[in-house]
């Protein structure tokens, strides 16, 4: 307390015959009584200098839930799709990213770092600029948590719901026939890979893939968009503090296209695209109508990955029922985290020729292992089950799946089926196939893929880092980038608290100047309102402060507010 304060406690706080007697005891008494009056304008004279002092932190940046079901909380009453709070609150925000497409946000994401003027060039309104640029810093914030604080699994699901809520789409559930893991807002489906870089292996079911371009269900597309997103991030860092990039890549597969895609593919997989000699043979003969299927022992192709997750949710919900007493939501929800027929974090692999990989209906899931013990955590974990429980129900998933695997064993080898396709000289060799395939009409080229080696084996096909970086070249003629692109890569951009720090602090000053003023105004208006009130409507300065502040404030939020302002009525 200085020296002008005390001649100021003194002066109006002292009566004469008080002061007479004045010492160090009477000073704290006095200092006790104003202080519970002035006390108000005190904190709120603290608060505001360290205001003052105040720089604008990641902590600042409005915060998303990341949660895994909020985002795809998108239920239908009567005509109309209704949201989930998270996944509205999150579309408010990511609406203003600028773009048409993913390839276009991407760019002006990327630019947003180097340059953060770059997203509002084309804006003179202060309230709009100030909207773009918090919408620019939640969707760096809310990305770098989605990356850096779940598992592979769980990152790769929220990842899905994050960037179908920026492309104004929603996730596709589990079980309904398809590839596809979202579509965008004009309904094209995209089928999503994230991975770490130094590990690419983006593939799927032949199968699935071929259902999908020979029956399309995205009305109008007819096409498979890949979205590949390769992370790498430095080793030590983790959760916000995590410091690395994103590197999008994306293709489509087409009717056209996919016999050469598979062609290049990875080891064994090209063998999903060998087409029947005999097919070939009656094709050539005129025989348009042909199916090698249907000649074949089985009418029955062996079940889908989707196929066999309906019997593994089939096996896994009555035993929960019957073990734990779970409702069937609770099940429902587990199941949609678990996504068993997309998620190969879950399975131990087994070994297929040239390497080991996940094959659902020989894969074993460990009760133990790490994408399953995440994944009924976070289904459970917060629910008041105790650890023997939550180990019940890893049993419980564990065991639903072995069940599958004896299934599916057996009909394997009981399977005639199997064994003819299996023989020698059925199917021609892949460079064959293809040069076939690429001379058919589209209604042949469907009959083709329906029966090829990997439609009627229910294979896998797999494509590593190089082949994604060289998908044009291996489709040949064929184009596979969508229109504008000239290489599947489509950008990247950098992730974690270090580089939006950076940005914060580039964006401050007009921050401080349009938002913080206001609050500091604001806050004026109370402090001038106090003090004027405690000192007996007497003191015209504290009360003139508190009117400039208000026309402060009156005058900042007129600038805040939108260019075209809605009519009243």
């Amino acid at each position: 307390m200085n020296k002008e304060e005390l001649e100021y406690i003194k002066e109006n706080y002292f009566s004469k015959k008080r002061q007479q007697g004045f010492n160090l005891g009477v000073l704290m008494e006095a200092i006790d009584e104003i202080y519970e009056i002035e006390k108000p304008l005190m904190e709120r004279k603290l608060v505001r200098e360290a205001l003052e002092g105040t720089t604008m932190t990641l902590q600042a940046i409005p915060e998303i839930s990341v949660t895994e079901l909020g985002w795809t909380d998108v239920r239908t009453v009567g005509n109309q799709e209704i949201s989930g709070p998270a996944r509205t609150q999150l579309l408010q925000f990511l609406s203003n990213i600028q773009g048409g497409d993913l390839s276009e946000k991407i760019r002006s994401l990327a630019g947003f770092y180097s340059d953060p003027d770059s997203i509002n060039l084309n804006s003179g309104d202060l309230g709009k600029r100030i909207a773009n640029t918090l919408s620019y810093l939640v969707f760096y914030k809310t990305l770098t948590k989605v990356i850096s604080n779940f598992n592979a699994a769980s990152a790769g699901f929220n990842f899905e719901a994050f960037l179908a809520v920026l492309l104004d789409g929603k996730q596709i559930p589990a079980n309904t026939g398809t590839i596809a893991d979202f579509v965008t807002g004009d309904n094209k489906p995209i089928s999503l890979k994230l991975y770490a870089e130094k590990s690419v292996v983006v593939g799927g079911s032949f199968t699935d893939l071929v259902g999908d371009l020979v029956e399309p269900q995205f009305s109008p597309h007819e096409l498979m968009q890949y979205v590949v997103v390769m992370k790498s991030f430095e080793e030590e860092t983790q959760g916000l503090d995590v410091r690395g990039e994103l590197k999008f890549h994306r293709f489509n597969f087409t009717l056209d296209n996919i016999a050469n895609i598979i062609l290049g593919s990875m080891g064994k997989s090209v063998r999903c695209i060998e087409i029947p000699v005999e097919f070939i043979e009656q094709i050539k003969a005129g025989n348009e109508e042909y199916d090698f299927n249907a000649t074949l022992p089985s009418q029955e192709n062996l079940p889908s990955p989707e196929e066999l997750e309906v019997q593994f949710i089939d096996n896994l919900t009555p035993m929960l029922q019957d073990t734990m007493q779970l409702e069937i939501e609770e099940i429902n929800n587990l199941t949609q985290i678990l996504n068993w027929a997309k998620n190969d974090e879950l399975f131990k692999p087994v070994p297929m020729g040239e390497r080991e990989m996940v094959v659902r209906g020989s894969s074993h899931i460990p009760p133990r292992g790490p994408a399953l013990v995440n994944a009924v955590n976070m289904a459970f974990g917060e629910k008041g089950y105790s650890l023997r429980d939550l180990g019940r129900i890893r049993s419980a998933v564990s065991a639903a799946n072995t069940v599958v695997m004896k299934s599916f064993s057996a009909t394997k080898m009981a399977d005639e089926r199997t064994r003819v396709l299996s023989g020698k000289g059925v199917f021609a060799d892949a460079q064959t196939s293809v040069e076939f395939y690429n001379q058919l009409t589209p209604e042949l080229k469907r009959r083709a893929l329906l029966n090829s080696r990997g439609y009627l084996s229910t294979l896998q096909f797999d494509l590593n880092r190089g082949q994604v970086l060289d998908i044009q070249n291996i489709a040949g003629e064929y184009a596979t980038l969508p229109s504008g692109q000239d290489s599947s890569d489509i950008g990247r951009i950098l992730i974690g608290a270090v580089y939006v720090q950076e940005v914060l602090n580039k964006l401050t000053e007009e921050l401080n100047q349009s938002i913080f003023s206001l609050f500091t105004s604001v806050r004026e208006i109370q402090e001038g309102t106090y003090a004027f009130m405690a000192g007996g409507l007497q003191d015209d300065a504290e009360a003139q402060k508190a009117i400039t502040a208000s026309q402060n404030v009156e005058e900042k939020t007129q600038e805040l507010r939108p260019t075209e302002k809605p009519d009243l009525i």
